[in-house]
């Protein structure tokens, strides 16, 4: 008999989507079953996870931070949800609080919450050093699963587009705490404009970054701005893209693991260049060690 095996991803980012697919994998191969994923809604894994074949179905959930009240009342919903199934097995990959108790009251038979303690609501602090896809190949391995895929790349359709020399460039990153001056990339999308369609993408909550091509005049019919886009549309647009260009974000893991030339700016103080577990190519570039001047020189020397 077939063993029903559920996964939940509370992660909101889509560079932790890519660090789960070992996990998923590795379930997938070892169950010879395809996996129902329970995924926060924010984090858009339909898309991302669109080519694979690991999964049957992706349930979006809402698993944003409210109130005591409607923690509860969610809880209350999500157990109910999961209950539907039947699990033989379930596996949380997140030690949120308001994930944990629907999980410990449904009705699988298995129950697996990655970095929880001794106790129920618990964390496991031994491993709070550790980077995500650090945490989250060490409790995969802990499952001691019979068959291991530890591969981040994501399946991904041929693109026979005839147009070449494109760039796609991320001036921001999910926290913001991560970015580089936006004038940097200016200085850059200038120096390659000429020979090069440049695909611009941030937030669409910050429009106000269009303000700052405009007082430096960059106008030209080779870039593209993307922060209008859907998800789906800009990973088409990365797919199609040679190289990106960005602060350690999710663009720059989408582009690692589609295997792309991907240029990463991080500042060790609020991140590591983690998504260089992805693909090990990838060039990354430590602001606290090089000046501004001698990244984009780097970076345009290589392109």
């Amino acid at each position: 008999m077939e063993k029903k095996i559920g996964v939940i991803i509370g992660a909101r980012g889509i560079g932790d989507l890519i660090y789960h697919l070992p996990l998923l994998r590795s379930l997938h191969k070892s169950y010879k079953n395809k996996l129902i994923i329970f995924s926060n809604i924010v984090n858009k894994s339909p898309d991302v996870f669109k080519d694979e074949f690991f999964f049957k179905k992706i349930i979006n959930f809402d698993n944003y931070r409210y109130g005591p009240l409607k923690t509860i009342l969610n809880s209350i919903k999500f157990k109910k949800l999961l209950n539907r199934y039947c699990f033989d097995r379930i596996i949380l990959t997140s030690n949120a609080r308001r994930l944990i108790l629907p999980v410990i009251l449904s009705n699988a038979k298995e129950k697996v919450i990655f970095g929880n303690g001794k106790f129920i609501f618990n964390k496991d602090r031994s491993l709070e050093k550790y980077t995500i896809s650090e945490r989250l190949l060490k409790y995969t391995n802990q499952l001691n699963l019979p068959k291991k895929v530890n591969n981040f790349f994501l399946n991904s359709k041929k693109n026979n587009s005839k147009k070449k020399n494109k760039i796609f460039i991320s001036v921001d990153s999910f926290h913001d705490q991560n970015n580089w001056p936006i004038e940097n990339y200016i200085e850059i999308i200038k120096k390659l404009k000429k020979k090069n369609i440049i695909y611009v993408n941030f937030s669409p909550k910050k429009k106000y970054f269009l303000s700052y091509f405009s007082k430096n005049k960059i106008d030209s019919k080779n870039i593209i701005f993307t922060y209008d886009k859907k998800i789906s549309k800009i990973i088409e647009i990365i797919k199609d893209c040679k190289v990106i260009i960005g602060n350690e974000s999710g663009p720059v893991c989408l582009g690692s693991s589609l295997k792309k030339n991907v240029h990463a700016i991080y500042m060790p103080i609020h991140t590591k260049p983690e998504s260089k577990i992805i693909y090990k190519k990838n060039k990354y570039y430590n602001t606290s060690k090089l000046k501004d001047s001698e990244i984009i020189k780097k970076i345009i020397k290589s392109i």
